[in-house]
């Protein structure tokens, strides 16, 4: 089991991304973790220094962010 990767995934390092699913058009920012078995949907956004811990589902049009 990998990471999933939709069309147009964005990933800034450094970044620790783990057995998980990232829709199309997502974006990851810098000094964020997401451990596995999250699914993250499509056009969704995951802004720097956030932790997603395991087994998350996040939507689609999402904004995810540290102390949000």
């Amino acid at each position: 089991m990998g990471i999933t990767f939709g069309n147009e995934v964005t990933i800034i390092e450094p970044s620790n991304i783990y057995h998980c699913t990232l829709g199309d058009n997502c974006f990851v920012g810098p000094f964020v973790e997401i451990q596995s078995g999250v699914k993250i949907g499509s056009r969704t956004r995951v802004q720097s220094h956030t932790f997603i811990c395991e087994l998350v589902t996040i939507g689609e049009d999402c904004f995810i962010g540290h102390g949000v």
